[in-house]
């Protein structure tokens, strides 16, 4: 296979684009960055209603392109006095001056990007994509002085570029993470967004507005800095407009709550042609005899952490999906948003609201090397209080549970998060201090644990017996 790349080498190692006006870094650069970059590379030769112009209304209808981007880190954050332009009547400069930050990402020592996609090795538009690419003067900011170079390579060629490679994946749906791309009217978008700048000055005419583009894309890309998770919708459960609090001793209600009424909605409007073992087995999770790879949603209730004043209530609830199982979750999140639960014996429950990554929700969702248990682990078996059962039964519950990346840890029955609860069910007065387990639960060790990979591991993450229903919960803990 041949590939179209489409190379930008800066000449300084610093980079400030950003996702939007307000931020916050954009890293890596987008695929549609570097459209707008190549269109301006066009304009500037008078090119763009030629020949380039076709080969760019090609590209745009291409797909996201893998991405190689150099090492990258975040600098520190600047701040800079300039003038209010709004101060104009006021003599005295130093009265009016204003602050303003950037933070700069820092790369690597080779600061260079490369973008690919795949393109039939006679494809005589992609050597004006090359020419245009040889225009680009700056990438990012105007201060992000830079310039790009293309080529055909074929996969060895490709294997040899150095970088991190950024992977999109168009069907998830991430809040982070996502970059902007081309579609197929973002040509005519610049284009009007360009004339807007080039009308803003008229004589005896107030300064008019310069339109921004607005017709692009968003996709999600993974790396091995930036691992894909597993796909998840939040909800926060709400009573009128306040929020619906529960006690994180039983959560496994709210989780029993949220599985029923996901039940009740994939039984009226299934995705798709699903027949009722789909409902049964994966809405449900009633598990087939000697079924070895069950797959299944998990409601997981979200203790209220990371905050010193964090109480550990439950107030949002989470559902994840195995992966490449976006779209029925996506129809599942649909279905449910807006939904009031029905408690056990009837009556009403909270009604369920999509929720967006917040302070608390990114702690189960975020990347990080180090995740620590929110509620107790559930191991699946009971390790007679010796030290390597209990190894060998947590090695096993990480299995079952699609770690496959390796890792340390450490166990222990006390919580990691403040306000959480204990890995015991009672204490020494036979007094309930745990959470609440379902029945076949019961006879099972818990332990909370801690653990360190090798590599970042992007969340949720949930392992053991009790992780379809908010037992083993983890969150990042750095």
């Amino acid at each position: 296979m041949t590939h179209l790349c489409i190379s930008v080498h800066w000449l300084d190692d610093r980079y400030h684009g950003l996702m939007s006006r307000v931020g916050p870094p954009e890293w890596p650069p987008s695929p549609f960055r570097l459209f707008q970059a190549l269109v301006a590379s066009a304009a500037r030769t008078g090119s763009l209603n030629g020949q380039t112009g076709v080969a760019l209304e090609r590209l745009q209808t291409l797909g996201p392109p893998v991405i190689i981007a150099p090492q990258a880190r975040p600098g520190t954050v600047i701040t800079r006095f300039v003038p209010n332009n709004d101060g104009d009547l006021v003599p005295d400069r130093q009265n009016r001056l204003i602050g303003k930050t950037s933070r700069p990402t820092l790369l690597g020592s080779r600061p260079t990007i490369h973008y690919l996609w795949p393109v039939d090795e006679s494809a005589p538009w992609a050597g004006r994509l090359i020419e245009a690419a040889r225009g680009i003067s700056c990438f990012g900011w105007g201060i992000d002085m830079a310039f790009g170079d293309g080529r055909v390579l074929n996969d060895s060629e490709v294997g040899r570029l150095a970088g991190v490679r950024w992977y999109p994946h168009p069907s998830t749906q991430r809040d982070q993470g996502v970059l902007r791309v081309p579609t197929e009217e973002s040509m005519a978008d610049l284009r009007r967004a360009h004339k807007s700048a080039l009308e803003r000055i008229e004589h005896e005419y107030p300064l008019r507005s310069v339109d921004k583009p607005k017709v692009f894309g968003q996709v999600y890309y993974a790396s091995s800095e930036r691992p894909l998770g597993k796909p998840y919708a939040i909800f926060a459960l709400r009573v009128g407009d306040d929020a619906f609090c529960h006690p994180h001793a039983k959560l496994i209600h709210v989780a029993g709550m949220t599985r029923r009424a996901s039940i009740r909605a994939m039984e009226a409007y299934p995705p798709g042609n699903r027949d009722p073992s789909w409902v049964e087995e994966f809405v449900a999770g009633h598990r087939k005899q000697r079924a070895d790879d069950h797959e299944q949603f998990s409601y997981i209730p979200l203790p209220s952490i990371g905050h010193e004043h964090a109480d550990a209530i439950i107030r949002r609830v989470m559902i994840s999906a195995p992966f490449g199982r976006e779209e029925e979750l996506r129809h599942l999140a649909d279905q449910l948003d807006g939904v009031r639960l029905q408690q056990e014996g009837g009556d009403e429950g909270p009604i369920l609201e999509r929720h967006r990554t917040d302070g608390v929700t990114r702690l189960y969702v975020g990347t990080s090397r180090q995740w620590g248990s929110v509620t107790p682990v559930i191991l699946p078996g009971h390790d007679d209080h010796k030290a390597s059962k209990t190894m060998r039964l947590i090695e096993r519950a990480l299995r079952q549970s699609g770690i496959e990346q390796a890792c340390t840890f450490t166990w222990g029955s006390t919580p990691n998060f403040p306000h959480c609860l204990t890995a015991h069910k009672y204490d020494r007065s036979k007094r309930h201090v745990g959470y609440y387990r379902p029945d076949h639960l019961e006879g099972l060790t818990a332990a909370h644990l801690r653990l360190t990979f090798e590599h970042p591991v992007t969340g949720p993450l949930s392992i053991g017996a009790g992780r379809h229903c908010g037992l083993g919960v983890l969150a990042a803990l750095i």
